[in-house]
């Protein structure tokens, strides 16, 4: 049986070996702290104090031009392109 838990890329851990899946998850979370230390220059005490879910959102944050756009924003962008 596989029990899909919270990863990134959609990883699977199977429950045929709990403890090698749990040390993956420890691996891939002090990963995400060491990449937050040396990339954002958080100290280790911030980064553990900080609230994990808040910075998840906060690191996969994506600029306006880059976000899905809506029914309505899509359809006066159509417009405005074939107006030129």
């Amino acid at each position: 049986m596989v029990t899909t838990l919270t990863k990134a890329q959609n990883q699977q851990i199977s429950d045929d070996d709990p403890v090698h899946a749990y040390e993956q998850m420890i691996e891939d979370f002090d990963y995400s702290e060491q990449q937050m230390i040396l990339n954002a220059h958080m100290s280790v005490d911030e980064f553990e104090n900080t609230d994990y879910y808040r910075l998840i959102e906060i690191m996969n944050a994506k600029p306006r031009d880059k976000r899905p756009k809506t029914l309505w924003e899509l359809a006066d962008s159509m417009d405005t392109s074939e107006r030129r």
